[in-house]
């Protein structure tokens, strides 16, 4: 014997579409555009600066003796989109699960839905960046900023942390 259910509303076809909508679709966070990109790759993938004669005078006459030996000055490594993302990622994946139910349904668009995720992401990884402390500024670069954090100083860089919704 079998239990037979009638409903009155067929929802299948509407999630199914939803689903189809929603796959494929993605968030891109990260320091997008302007100035502020430049900056950010530097430090999320480090560098080295070659040093010219008129550098070395500069950082000479500021205190900063370099020998003669020194060809470059290096910009560390400091992954903090790649790391935040991964530090955040469980956290953002399941308080945005929580709204799949509802986009899957149509009650929330896939638009809203990715704007949430881009919006909770790009909020942890500012957190991060603000949070991070190695590696370490080099002395002269702390005592010139004011700060030990390595990513903080205008907060322009951290303020270009944002979100776009991808294809």
């Amino acid at each position: 014997m079998g239990v037979r259910i009638k409903t009155k509303f067929n929802r299948l076809p509407e999630i199914r579409h939803n689903a189809e909508a929603l796959n494929g679709t993605s968030v891109q966070v990260g320091v997008l555009e302007g100035e502020n990109a430049w900056l950010a790759g530097i430090h999320e993938y480090g560098c080295n600066i070659e040093i010219t004669p008129k550098m070395r005078a500069w950082l000479h006459y500021n205190g900063l003796h370099v020998k003669d030996s020194t060809k470059y000055i290096k910009i560390p490594e400091r992954a903090f989109l790649r790391n935040g993302y991964d530090e955040n990622r469980d956290t953002v994946v399941k308080k945005s699960s929580t709204l799949l139910p509802d986009v899957l349904e149509g009650k929330i668009s896939i638009e809203a839905f990715l704007d949430f995720v881009g919006t909770i992401l790009s909020s942890k990884i500012r957190v991060y960046v603000r949070n991070l402390s190695s590696p370490p500024n080099h002395p002269f670069t702390t005592e010139r900023k004011g700060s030990s954090n390595p990513l903080v100083d205008t907060g322009n860089m951290i303020d270009g942390i944002n979100w776009q919704r991808g294809s």
